[in-house]
This record gives structure tokens, sequence and C-alpha cells, in this order.
């Protein structure tokens, strides 16, 4: 099995088994993995393509959990974000791309995030979740995203509504795969073939399913400050990874 494959697809199971059990983080595994065995310019966009199984089966198991509303305005926005960032991303050089995403990556992990306290109900008067900002907030995570593989918006946004644990899940899942499919077209209209890696994108996609299904079976059971904790370390890492690369391009 080729080096590019196995990461790939090891990389795509940890990712799907970290979303599945704590709502989001596993998209910086796949970037992560991705970006150790491909430029740049070939890992961003596969991230639509490696974490297209992983979303739908999340949508799959979570699906009583969603919250259309805001999946409605997020999914209207990220039209515009992509059309936008596709342009920006083809126009970029590897250097300053690397140099750029391993700068926001660390922004993403540091900055301090507040929870609020949720209710046990979504569509109580108490909690309201639809917000006329995730429209905004679609524009600006989908630039983002198709510009550097990995948004900043949607999940520090979503974990400030009253939303719990699996809405959370389902709905992030939801936003997520809207999004993936206009950067699928937007990539391929400006030229990316993504006929080139199907071995990888099987391999990711046989993952995706096996890791969401182990993720959800241990969602109640896992210390999550623990994993918080090794989780930055582990993008710090490769976030410093990504600005040596853009200065040694340099």
């Amino acid at each position: 099995m080729p080096i590019e494959l196995l990461v790939v697809t090891v990389g795509g199971l940890i990712a799907s088994f970290i979303n599945a059990a704590f709502a989001t983080g596993g998209i910086y595994i796949v970037l992560a993995s991705s970006s150790l065995v491909f430029p740049l310019a070939v890992a961003i966009p596969l991230q639509s393509a490696f974490a297209f199984a992983s979303l739908a089966a999340r949508i799959v198991y979570f699906r009583p959990y969603i919250y259309w509303p805001i999946v409605v305005l997020f999914g209207i926005g990220s039209v515009i974000g992509v059309a936008i960032g596709s342009q920006v991303f083809v126009a970029l050089p590897e250097a300053l791309m690397a140099l750029l995403l391993g700068c926001l990556l660390l922004i993403l992990i540091w900055a301090p995030a507040r929870r609020k306290q949720v209710t046990d109900e979504v569509n109580t008067a108490a909690a309201q979740p639809y917000k006329p900002i995730f429209l905004p907030v679609g524009i600006a995570h989908s630039f983002i995203g198709t510009v550097f593989g990995v948004g900043a918006l949607l999940q520090p946004t979503i974990l400030r509504t009253p939303l719990k644990k699996l809405q959370i899940t389902g709905t992030l899942a939801a936003c997520l795969l809207i999004m993936d499919v206009f950067k699928l077209t937007g990539y391929m209209y400006h030229g990316f073939d993504y006929r080139n890696y199907w071995p990888h994108i099987i391999g990711a996609t046989v993952a995706g399913f096996v890791g969401t299904m182990l993720g959800k079976r241990v969602t109640h059971r896992v210390s999550e400050r623990t994993f918080r904790t090794v989780f930055k370390w582990l993008i710090t890492i490769v976030a410093i990874r990504l600005i040596w690369r853009g200065v040694v391009l340099w």
C-alpha cells in the first residue's frame, strides 16, 4: 500500500472518530495527515472529498438532532463564500498558503473560547439558536475553508448557541456537508481533477464510516478535557510545521 494512501486512510479514521465523539475537530486531523503527503494545492481541495463520508454518516446517525434553520442560513452563505474563496485559492502561491494556514491553525486552536449554558430543549422560548448571524458566518467560514481547507467561525459560533452536544454534532455535519458540496464544485470548476486521487478518496470514505460508528459508541465515555489538551498540542505541531514549510519555500 502506498504511503500516501495509508496516511490518508488512518487520518480519516482518526478524524471521523474524533468528530463523532467530540462534535468537531476532525478536520484538523484530515488536513494534518493529507498535508504530510501532498502539497497544499492538492491537500486542501481533497479535504472536502475526504470528509464527505464522515459527514454523511454523522447526518444519518444524528439526524433527529439537526437544527435545520441554522443549516439553511449557513448553506445560503456558503454559496457566496465558496464562489469567492475558490478564485482566491487558485491565485495563492504554496509558500504564502503554508504560512497563512499555519498561523490560522495556531489562532483557531489557542484562541480562548467560552461555552454558554444550554437548556434541555432547542425549540423553547429560552433557547434560540436560530439567529441571522449564521448567514454571514456561512459566507466567512466557507471563504476561509475554501482557501485554507479549514474554516474559522462556524464551530465557535454554534458552540455559543443553546444547542446541546448531540444537536451540535448533527447540525455541524449538515452545515459542513452542504459547504463541501459547493467546495467540490468550485475546485473542479477551476480545474482540480479528483479522478487522480480516487484510491485515497475511497480509503478516506471507508475510514469515515468506520470511525463515525466507533466514535458514536464512546461519545459519552471519553474525557473531553484530556482530548482537548492532547488535540491542541498535536495541531500546534502541525501548524509550526506548515509555517516552517512556508519559510523554506519562500
